[in-house]
């Protein structure tokens, strides 16, 4: 079914519209008020400066649109979709956008920030549309910051899968889902702590430091004379110092070799084989970060 075409001033002149279209029209300083739009297509339309209030624009399409410096105030863009638009310094004040779609458009990030629906399943969804927008853009650098917010909400959904405290979760929860739920919350806040998702190369090399630290008090606790080192008098079995085993802990852990001791009991061997593994796992995770950074 054909769309009916009008034009913009008719969206003025009538409080509700079906099925209508608008092309290659521009009215900067348009002004709409309680207006109803619904499974409507704005093509290659210029309103810059307009504003929207209070009107519902459900299930439409803006296309090849110029938008930027329009505010949109308490309007309900549920459905809606947005083509190759201007949004750039678009405001968006308490407005509705569940369910819509952004595909290669240049946007106000944090006014959308501020429109996220409540529901985290939802907000979800809506973050997952801006972060391919901003990847269809080029922008990876606010792709990589909206994925960080994705993978945070998708902790709060998991969580709140776990805890079931509403109707929602209850009828679509067991115990072996709340279980499955609860083992993903715990992998995606240790993936958060050990290397922000792949992301914050500062956190993984915190992580680093404090495996270094922590097996280096381990090798300084838990061991005695268990390390062969050489001397001016010759070769003896020693026990670190604090330093030491700090010193001992960095070699191992960056997989360069014993370095000046060498553990001589099957213990030390133990705890020395479990660094030296964590080490290559951590190197790991460290060429993948760097290598996501240099793809960038």
């Amino acid at each position: 079914m054909a769309l009916e075409i009008v034009s913009i001033k008719d969206l003025i002149l009538d409080d509700e519209h079906n099925k209508v279209r608008i092309r290659y029209e521009e009215d900067d300083y348009l002004k709409l008020e309680k207006t109803r739009v619904f499974k409507s297509t704005f093509d290659s339309i210029g309103l810059k400066n307009a504003v929207f209030s209070s009107c519902n624009i459900n299930n439409s399409i803006f296309k090849n649109c110029y938008l930027r410096y329009a505010k949109f105030n308490n309007i309900d863009f549920t459905g809606t979709k947005f083509e190759n638009c201007d949004l750039l310094n678009a405001e968006f004040n308490s407005c509705n956008i569940r369910y819509v779609k952004f595909m290669n458009c240049q946007l106000n990030l944090k006014q959308m920030m501020s429109c996220l629906p409540h529901e985290t399943n939802l907000k979800i969804a809506l973050l997952k549309e801006l972060r391919m927008n901003q990847l269809s853009i080029g922008d990876n650098k606010s792709a990589d910051e909206i994925l960080i917010k994705i993978h945070d909400n998708e902790k709060l959904l998991l969580l709140e899968r776990v805890k079931c405290e509403t109707s929602y979760h209850k009828k679509r929860e067991d115990f072996f889902s709340r279980i499955n739920a609860y083992f993903n919350y715990i992998f995606l806040t240790l993936n958060d702590i050990v290397w922000g998702y792949g992301l914050r190369l500062s956190r993984l090399f915190r992580t680093g430091l404090v495996m270094i630290v922590f097996m280096a008090l381990i090798i300084f606790l838990f061991t005695d004379e268990e390390y062969m080192t050489m001397t001016l008098a010759g070769t003896q079995l020693v026990k670190l110092d604090f330093w030491q085993s700090v010193y001992v802990s960095y070699t191992n852990f960056i997989n360069i070799g014993y370095g000046n001791y060498i553990p001589v009991t099957k213990k030390t061997t133990i705890i020395f084989g479990i660094e030296n593994l964590l080490g290559f796992i951590y190197l790991g995770f460290l060429v993948s970060g760097v290598y996501r950074r240099i793809a960038k």
